[in-house]
């Protein structure tokens, strides 16, 4: 940096006064000699201006006397043997002046010689910059293009440099990096003296020096091309004691202070080299200050700072934030010693989820389980973003941490899936948008972490079915936030059949209204009935092969329907899917009248009891309905049990045969009008909370994935087509083994093959 700006020297201009207007310079040029001439600038400019720099008084300084010393330069300046002498002159008044101060500064040394030598800089830059105003002709015509003899700003640079600078450089330094380290230690220092020294060190040695005056403010300063001396002689130095004085202060702070401790006197002494480079030192030595003092008090230290008792861990465990956010801040300086966080960063994360998903307690309880990892995940992420302002080294620890531990087993993508349609049926009710797209937002936050998407959308998918063809859907706008997030997260390929089931679901709307608007209303034999047409693959339920005998006023309904969908649409084939619907039927077999809410196969069991005698026997309900002996049986028992006893059977032993007579309970009583009918849940192989198995169709995407892949690469080795399988399978991370049995079946089924001379190596078989 040159010193262009107007703070780097502060220097009182000499005040002059103007030539009154009329005046006349009054010298006769032609008779005078170069001698008398010299006499001349001597006397009226010379004289007055050495005694200026003496008292700080300028007599006689007014502009006729200035333009009569130039006049003499300009009468002589462009004569060869004449322009010598004035440029000798020029540089006897410099060095004489020079060698006038040194001999005061040679014995002085520390604070004296720095106070000293200052003053002198100050002044020689006054003298040669009124100085060169008065010889600036000779710049013009003598020393331009002219190697031997510099311009007159660099030829009093060389004359000081030569006289003073040589004779006082080594204790100079040594004393204005006294001065330095004296003020790290607490110290007072005159930062004016320093930085005008500093300015000496840029300015001594450069090749095309100036010195100017700054307009705003009287000051004169020097401007350099280069950085002179300060580069070798300063900076060299000046790095080299500053690494060592920082590496006895780190030995005494580690024995003295805690990781705290240390880490505030760091972002102090940091604070204080970037004060001491704004102020005085000059912006060249950046980098390379900064380097020195950052290895010092960083990089050499941070291993030992993060493994002290008061270090890292300690800041973990103690969710002291504060204190990491310091670490952090310092740490990112030196980037490579961020790792030295992140090592401890992410053997703490996966021992506090560690503690949700291996407690029994929460395995039992699957949404305390969710909602406390998306407690604790919300609680990481804030630390990561308010400690380590979300730096992508921090972002990745805490990815990897909860991954290796919510993927051990697929129990949190089943859970997560379970958690979602909890809160979409009843958790979302009475909150407002924020707080329900906050719960979105943190749930597939969480769905994003997890290795086996495919097993959370298939559960997702059964759940979200269940409460679209029941209505139990607490908020629309969040049914929707689920499904455009986990269509970001996964992609529309992953999600396009949870859509396909909102498609449905709005086009039956339409088809129930037109079908409400027919001469029945809707309601065929008084039958008020409600369809939803589903497309066959975009949801989970499957029609049931068993021939179900429905009773007359559902076939009625079913003819109805059917008459009025193919009038619509003809060549489509509607199956009817009984176990999925619900029916609310009056009943007036009670001591009050109630209404039923049972499912379609309760019903009708039920119906029987309306054209029969007064007992059916269980052999009799399976018959007349079609239903499967085990299923029959499941939804009976739900209608004969304590808190439902719709009927009583005959005898009352714990199972039901086939000979178990059931007659109406004439005695049943509900303090509602309205009671819904619990169905017994079927017997499960396995217990709620245990993990999800894989779903079949992984291996129909593995093959499909090898398929796709070998079409368009013909040729491929086995690590290669590896690679390509697990890029390609974004739900879910399949097993090398699982690979290698699909390419064996897809082998057999010939669509690929071995290469004859590369066993690992296959080709696609068109």
């Amino acid at each position: 940096m040159g010193f262009g700006g107007c703070d780097s020297l502060f220097l009182a201009a000499m005040p002059t006064q103007p030539v009154a207007r009329g005046e006349a310079i009054d010298l006769n040029l032609d008779l005078m000699t170069v001698e008398q001439g010299l006499h001349l600038i001597e006397v009226e400019r010379v004289r007055p201006l050495l005694n200026y720099l003496k008292t700080g008084v300028f007599e006689n300084n007014t502009n006729m006397t200035f333009m009569m010393a130039y006049s003499v330069v300009v009468q002589f300046g462009d004569q060869q043997q004449h322009s010598y002498k004035l440029y000798c002159y020029y540089k006897k008044i410099i060095s004489e002046y020079c060698e006038e101060n040194i001999s005061a500064m040679s014995e002085c040394s520390g604070d004296e010689l720095l106070r000293r030598m200052a003053e002198h800089w100050e002044k020689l830059t006054m003298l040669v910059y009124w100085m060169q105003r008065v010889f600036q002709y000779l710049d013009r015509f003598f020393t331009q293009n002219n190697k031997e003899y510099p311009d007159l700003f660099t030829a009093a640079l060389l004359s000081f440099q030569e006289i003073v600078y040589v004779r006082v450089r080594s204790k100079c330094v040594d004393a204005v990096i006294n001065a330095i380290n004296a003020e790290r230690n607490g110290g007072e220092l005159d930062q004016d003296m320093i930085r005008m020294l500093v300015e000496m060190f840029c300015t001594v040695g450069d090749q095309r020096p100036k010195v100017l005056k700054c307009k705003d403010r009287e000051r004169l300063l020097w401007q350099s091309q280069s950085k002179g001396v300060y580069k070798a002689d300063f900076e060299s130095v000046l790095l080299k004691t500053t690494a060592d004085h920082y590496k006895q202060k780190v030995t005494g702070w580690m024995a003295e202070y805690t990781c705290p401790q240390f880490l505030e006197e760091v972002a102090r002494r940091l604070e204080d080299e970037e004060k001491r480079l704004s102020r005085y030192l000059d912006r060249s030595s950046e980098q390379e200050l900064r380097s020195v003092v950052q290895r010092e008090l960083i990089l050499n230290t941070a291993k030992e700072l993060v493994a002290m008792e008061s270090g890292c861990q300690t800041m973990f465990s103690g969710k002291k934030y504060s204190e990491l956010t310091l670490m952090f801040r310092l740490f990112r300086k030196e980037p490579t010693m961020l790792k030295e966080m992140t090592a401890l960063m992410e053997p703490y994360i996966e021992e506090r989820c560690t503690k949700i998903v291996d407690d029994q307690q929460m395995i039992d309880n699957p949404p305390t389980y969710i909602e406390q990892v998306l407690e604790l995940k919300a609680e990481l992420d804030g630390m990561v973003a308010k400690c380590f302002e979300n730096d992508s080294a921090f972002q990745k620890a805490r990815n990897r941490s909860l991954e290796n531990v919510f993927n051990r087993d697929t129990r949190c993508a089943k859970y997560l899936a379970m958690y979602c349609d909890l809160q979409l049926k009843k958790g979302l009710k009475g909150r407002n948008e924020d707080e329900m797209m906050q719960l979105v937002s943190q749930s597939v936050g969480l769905f994003a972490h997890l290795k086996d998407k495919d097993i959370f959308l298939d559960f997702y998918k059964r759940a979200l079915s269940r409460r679209l063809l029941n209505k139990l859907s607490v908020s629309n706008d969040a049914e929707d936030a689920f499904i455009t997030k986990l269509k970001v997260e996964c992609g529309q390929q992953a999600i396009q059949k949870l859509a396909s089931m909102f498609t449905d679901m709005a086009l039956s709307d339409q088809l129930q209204e037109e079908y409400n608007k027919l001469t029945h209303g809707g309601s065929p034999g008084g039958v008020v009935h409600e369809v939803r047409v589903l497309q066959t693959n975009a949801w989970p339920e499957k029609a049931d092969d068993t021939k179900i005998v429905p009773c007359e006023e559902m076939v009625n309904c079913i003819d109805a329907f059917e008459k009025f969908y193919h009038s619509k649409h003809s060549g489509r084939k509607l199956r009817w899917l009984y176990n999925m619907g619900a029916v609310e039927m009056a009943a007036h077999c009670y001591g009050r009248r109630h209404i039923l809410v049972v499912t379609v196969y309760q019903c009708l069991a039920l119906m029987l009891f309306n054209s029969r005698q007064k007992e059916v026997t269980f052999k009799e309900i399976c018959d007349a309905t079609g239903l499967p002996t085990e299923e029959c049986k499941r939804q009976v028992l739900s209608m004969t049990v304590s808190k439902h006893r719709l009927l009583l059977r005959n005898p009352t032993t714990k199972d039901i045969d086939d000979e178990t007579k059931l007659e109406v309970n004439a005695q049943f009583t509900n303090d509602k009008v309205k009671v819904v009918v619990g169905l017994i849940k079927k017997e499960e192989k396995a217990p709620e909370t245990t993990v999800a198995e894989a779903p079949v169709e992984r291996k129909h995407v593995i093959d499909a994935a090898v398929v796709r892949i070998m079409k368009a690469r013909k040729k491929l080795d086995h690590n290669s087509l590896l690679e390509e399988v697990f890029r390609q399978c974004p739900l879910f991370k399949p097993q090398p083994s699982q690979i290698k049995v699909q390419i064996e079946h897809l082998i057999d089924r010939e669509f690929l093959k071995r290469d004859a001379e590369k066993r690992n190596v296959y080709i696609y078989l068109p």
